[in-house]
């Protein structure tokens, strides 16, 4: 089963501080290699809000994201992996 991650910080203390991009990476890496999981990528944002977005125009300020899904649309991924989604958003315009 082929998977991407996506990991993310909204804070620079929150990168310091425990739930830093390496910590989520890690988690991932070991929770994909327990599952046999296909670990293709992890994409990341860091010191972004997950709720950072134009919703007007419906659109997400973030890099890592955008390419992530960018990545999706090109190959076969079987799921997206996350420590936990509020890693990916916040707000519920951006689940749609």
């Amino acid at each position: 089963m082929n998977v991407v991650g996506h990991i993310r910080v909204s804070t620079q203390g929150q990168a310091r501080d425990g739930y830093s991009l390496k910590f989520q990476e890690d988690e991932i890496k070991a929770y994909c290699e327990e599952e046999g999981f296909n670990l293709i990528h992890i994409f990341r944002d860091e010191g972004i809000s997950g709720a950072k977005l134009n919703e007007e125009a419906l659109e997400i300020d973030r890099v890592g994201l955008q390419e992530m899904l960018a990545h999706l649309s090109s190959i076969q991924i079987d799921y997206v992996v996350v420590l936990n989604t509020s890693r990916l958003w916040r707000s519920d315009i951006v689940r749609c």
